[in-house]
Order: C-alpha cells, then sequence, then structure tokens
C-alpha cells in the first residue's frame, strides 16, 4: 500500500472510476461525505493522506479558502484537487497561492482524471520521502554548530520540551529558522501547525491584522471575517521573524499575547483563547534596540526565557565543508551529476569570510550544480575575497614627504562616521517631509517619490513616530 487517497463529495461517476482504478491495491480510498466532515480529518497532524479530491464542492467564502490554506500549510505534501460542480462553484483565480492546492477542468476526461491523481499521488510521495530523507539530515547532530553542545540534538529536545518562548539571535542567513523547526520538531507540539511571519517585510497595520485577524468591517476592505495567525496556529508554534523591526506600539499587543493568552481581533470586542508558543528571531541588538527605546524591554524579557545565539558560518568553519555536501544533495535532480569539491575548492571555501552565511552558502552549491567546473567558483570566491580586504590609502605627508599607509582600523571608522552622518540626513529628510504636511504620511511620502509602504518602513527604522508620540506624551503632561 503507497498511500491514502481521500475523495469528499457526492459523484457517482468519478467513485466508480476512482474504484476501478485502484482496485489493486495501489493506494486505499477514503470516502468522505461533504467538507465539514472532510475537514477535521485533514487537519489532524497524523493524517497520512497523499491526495485529497474535492468534488462537486462549492468554495467561494474566505473562509473556505481560509481552512485549505491552514490544511496546506499542515500537511505541505498534501496535493489538494478540487473538481468544481460548475462555472460558479468556484472562483477564476484561487485566493490559495499555495503550490500544493490545484484546480480541475470539470470538462476533463475519465481518463484525464485518473491520471491526473495518479501523478499527484505520486508526487505527493515524493515530497514525503524527501522531506522524510531532508528531516533526517537537517537533523543529524554537527550540522548546525559543529560540536557545540548548544546546537546537539540532546540540548535542542530539552529547549524544545521545555514549551517556552525562545529568542533566536544571529545574523541574516545563519540558520536561526533551522534552529526554530528544529525545536519545533523536538516538541510536544510537533505535529501542530508551525507558522512564520516576517516583521520587517510588511508595514505595521497589516503585520497587526496578520498576527490577530480582523473581523468584516474592521476596515477599507475587511469584507469578511479573518483569522489572525495565532488563531490558524492554535496549539501549535508560531515564528515571529525579525522580532527587531516590529512597531513599538504593536510590541505591546504582544506582549499582553505572552501574558493573558488571549487574543482580540481588529474590530471585535471578543477575546480569544489561543494556545501557541512564540519563538522569535532578529538580527538586531536588542539591548541597544532597549537602550534607543525601539524595543520594549518587559517584551525582551518575557520573549528571552532561552537565548540562543547562533554564529556565523565564518565562525563555524569546522561545518562548512559538510554542509556543503549536503546542500549539494538536496539540490541535485536525481540522474544528474553531483559535482566534486575538489581540494582547491575547499582551501578557498574556508578562506572566504561567508557575509551571507548558510543561505550564500546553499546559493554557491545551487550555482556550482549548474557549472559543474569548480575552478569556476573557485574565481568568483577569489574576486569577492580580494574585494573584501582592505586597500590602504596612500596620505601624503606634505611636511617630511613621506607616504602613510593608513590600515584597516582608520577605514573602518570612516565608513562607520559615514553611515551616521548618511542616517542622520536620511532621518532629518523625513522629518522635514512629515512636518511640510502636517505630518500626513501619504502626502509625504508621495513628496520623496517614494512608496508609502517604502516610507513607512523608514519611520519604522529610524524610530520616527515613535519620536513624535513621546514628545506629545512630554507635552501633554
Amino acid at each position: 500500500m503507497l498511500g491514502e487517497i481521500v475523495v469528499i463529495g457526492e459523484n457517482r461517476t468519478v467513485h466508480a472510476c476512482l474504484h476501478q482504478a485502484f482496485r489493486d491495491d495501489t493506494y486505499s480510498l477514503l470516502w468522505l461525505r461533504d467538507v465539514p466532515e472532510a475537514v477535521p480529518y485533514l487537519r489532524e497532524p497524523s493524517c497520512k493522506a497523499l491526495v485529497a479530491l474535492f468534488c462537486n464542492v462549492t468554495m467561494r467564502r474566505e473562509q473556505d479558502f481560509n481552512l485549505l490554506s491552514e490544511i496546506s500549510t499542515t500537511h505541505p505534501h498534501l496535493q489538494i484537487l478540487l473538481l468544481p460542480e460548475n462555472a460558479r462553484s468556484l472562483p477564476s483565480d484561487l485566493p490559495v497561492r499555495n503550490g500544493n492546492v490545484h484546480m480541475l477542468q470539470k470538462s476533463a476526461s475519465v481518463d484525464g482524471l485518473i491520471q491526473t491523481v495518479q501523478h499527484a499521488a505520486r508526487t505527493a510521495g515524493i515530497l514525503t520521502e524527501k522531506a522524510r530523507l531532508e528531516d533526517r539530515t537537517t537533523h543529524s547532530e554537527g550540522l548546525l554548530g559543529g560540536s557545540s553542545p548548544l546546537f546537539s540534538t540532546a540540548f535542542l529536545t530539552r529547549v524544545g520540551m521545555a514549551d517556552v518562548p525562545v529568542l533566536l539571535q544571529g545574523e541574516t542567513g545563519a540558520g536561526k529558522e533551522v534552529v526554530a523547526r528544529r525545536l519545533c520538531a523536538y516538541s510536544p507540539r510537533a505535529h501542530k501547525p508551525f507558522l512564520k511571519l516576517n516583521c520587517a517585510a510588511l508595514p505595521s497595520e497589516l503585520v497587526e491584522s496578520e498576527l490577530f485577524g480582523y473581523e468584516k468591517g474592521a476596515f477599507t476592505g475587511a469584507i469578511v471575517d479573518k483569522p489572525g495567525k495565532f488563531e490558524i496556529a492554535q496549539g501549535g508554534t508560531i515564528l515571529l521573524d525579525e522580532i527587531g523591526d516590529m512597531d513599538i506600539r504593536l510590541q505591546a499587543k504582544l506582549l499582553q499575547v505572552l501574558q493573558d493568552g488571549e487574543i482580540q481581533p481588529l474590530g471585535s470586542s471578543r477575546t480569544v483563547r489561543v494556545d501557541v508558543r512564540v519563538l522569535a528571531a532578529t538580527h538586531c541588538n536588542l539591548r541597544r534596540a532597549i537602550e534607543q527605546g525601539n524595543f520594549r524591554e518587559d517584551l525582551y524579557y518575557r520573549l528571552n526565557v532561552i537565548n540562543i545565539v547562533i554564529p556565523p558560518l565564518r565562525e563555524r568553519k569546522n561545518e562548512i565543508l559538510s554542509l556543503a555536501n549536503v546542500l549539494l544533495r538536496r539540490h541535485v535532480r536525481p540522474g544528474e551529476e553531483m559535482p566534486h569539491i575538489t581540494e582547491e575548492l575547499k582551501r578557498t571555501m574556508l578562506e572566504y569570510h561567508w557575509p551571507g552565511n548558510v543561505r550564500e552558502l546553499e546559493n554557491i552549491m545551487r550555482r556550482f550544480i549548474v557549472y559543474q567546473h569548480p575552478s569556476m567558483l573557485v574565481d568568483e570566491l577569489n574576486q569577492a575575497i580580494g574585494c573584501s580586504k582592505p586597500k590602504p590609502v596612500a596620505i601624503a605627508n606634505h611636511h617630511h614627504g613621506i607616504s602613510v599607509q593608513n590600515g584597516s582600523s582608520n577605514g573602518s571608522s570612516s565608513i562607520d562616521r559615514l553611515a551616521e552622518q548618511s542616517r542622520i540626513a536620511e532621518s532629518k529628510l523625513l522629518l522635514e517631509a512629515l512636518e511640510a504636511t502636517r505630518w500626513n504620511r501619504r502626502q509625504a511620502a508621495a513628496s520623496l517619490n517614494l512608496e508609502y509602504r517604502a516610507f513607512l518602513y523608514k519611520l519604522q527604522k529610524y524610530g520616527i513616530a515613535d519620536k513624535r508620540d513621546r514628545a506629545e506624551d512630554k507635552y501633554v503632561s
């Protein structure tokens, strides 16, 4: 038996043809009457179905597609096939963007439908096996953090089972999300939803609605109720990536969730009880952000029950080569030749400083699979190494006629001063635009020829809105 195919809905023709096609016990068939009966079954973490075929089912409400999105996120290997009853039973453009949800044509032949279901089942089987192999590889000791006991399976298992908030800190691309997923895999919530939200990728207003949800009429465009990630992740885990970039007013609401375990959707007077483990990740120095007034100290201590600092890849040289081989095996396609890492390439990789960390290493290995020639990678990495080395600047000494070579320390301090001056100048420009428009943010963004979202991000980055709030509070008091 290769797996299970779930058929939802009343359609005798489909039932008969599938029963005939799979009578050799290759796959087991499970018939469910309607969506209310199917959803609890498909939501179960223990559900091993490969394909879910919805026949003659009408889905036009946003909450229907939220359910599909939740199921497809919980079971990323599950292939969801939607066979509409008529042209009006499903929208022409599905609002679910997950790659494992597919809409079929009603006009498809019986043979075509059988082939589609068989192909979907094979695809799900391949994805399941690949995930199992990757999980075994990813969870092996030494893949992240080398021989450090901080990243051993024993330590991460203890942290995972502790079921407390964890703060993950490290450079971009160092592997914070990998650690978060490992903690979830070792926790009692392993078979519950794992959701991620990047706090820096969206304006604070959208982050708030994504986290807490909203009710119909809460704002312009809110035409239906929508649950937030805290509700969708009920019983599971949520990763708040780039928590250091979260708006400070939104931090207060997050603190309330951590303290009381309750959320209040936008536009609603009701509170919803949630049981979700919160993991937070950031590349920022949160202590410095607290000193600058950009991060709440009480929230920091709520999140910082366990603090895991992930070192950059350049400080984990003992795992660069083993990790490179793992990434090569992960991305090489079946039947494709896996390139060999030569001694020269190994030396170059160990000398390279990897500013993009594991993410950059992964991209390099994918490029290696395309190139198939290690000398091409050696040349690229050597060129990058040469560009990264500080170049001494000759300064003429007019008094003694001596040429003095300035080292990297002066150059580094000059760059820091230049960056600080640039930050001050940009902050001043934003403030002037706001004051000229009486703090109308949309008009200020237009006057600077900036997209509104980019403008909001810059205000959040420099804490300009918070400065105004603090000034007004001081004036009132």
